[in-house]
C-alpha cells in the first residue's frame, strides 16, 4: 500500500499543483476539480491512504480501496 500511497500522492499533486495539506496532500476542493467523475467514496479512500481517519472514522468507503486509488490515479494522467 506503501508504493501506491506514494504514487497517488504524486498523482494527486501532478494534476492539481496543490500540496497544501499536512505532508504536502492535495486538499479537497482540488481534488474534485480534477474530474466530475471522482466522488466522497473516492475522496474517503485518498483520506484512509493518506492516514486522515481510520477505516471505522470513514463513513462512505469504496468497497474496493484499491479500484478507487487506480481510477482516481488514471483520471489525474488526463
Amino acid at each position: 500500500m506503501e508504493l501506491a500511497k506514494d504514487e497517488l500522492k504524486q498523482a494527486l499533486l501532478n494534476a492539481t499543483t496543490c500540496d497544501i495539506q499536512h505532508d504536502g496532500w492535495t486538499c479537497g476542493t482540488c481534488f474534485f476539480h480534477i474530474s466530475p467523475e471522482l466522488n466522497n467514496q473516492d475522496w474517503q479512500a485518498v483520506l484512509l491512504i493518506r492516514g486522515d481517519y481510520s477505516r471505522d472514522e470513514l463513513d462512505n468507503l469504496p468497497e474496493d480501496i484499491g479500484a478507487s486509488v487506480t481510477k482516481v490515479i488514471g483520471l489525474c494522467e488526463v
